[in-house]
């Protein structure tokens, strides 16, 4: 019987609370430091397997993202 390594990919969505005087101000403060805010909620809309390997032949490597969507006013 053998060992697989299966990588997967899932899509978390959160919700963050952010106290600003405006929702620029709110959206630069959330990129620049997401962590520091608390959040309100969080959950994992989908998931998907994106590669299979041996475990002997399994290597960590970085796999194509999708790019980073950014809702930021410009």
């Amino acid at each position: 019987m053998n060992t697989y390594r299966i990588t997967c990919r899932e899509f978390v969505y959160f919700v963050k609370e952010v106290e600003a005087n405006s929702e620029d101000e709110a959206e630069e403060m959330l990129e620049d430091d997401v962590n520091a805010f608390k959040d309100v909620e969080d959950w994992i809309e989908d998931w998907e397997i994106v590669e299979t390997d041996l475990k002997e032949v399994h290597k960590k490597h970085w796999v194509d993202l999708p790019p980073r969507t950014n809702t930021r006013k410009k």
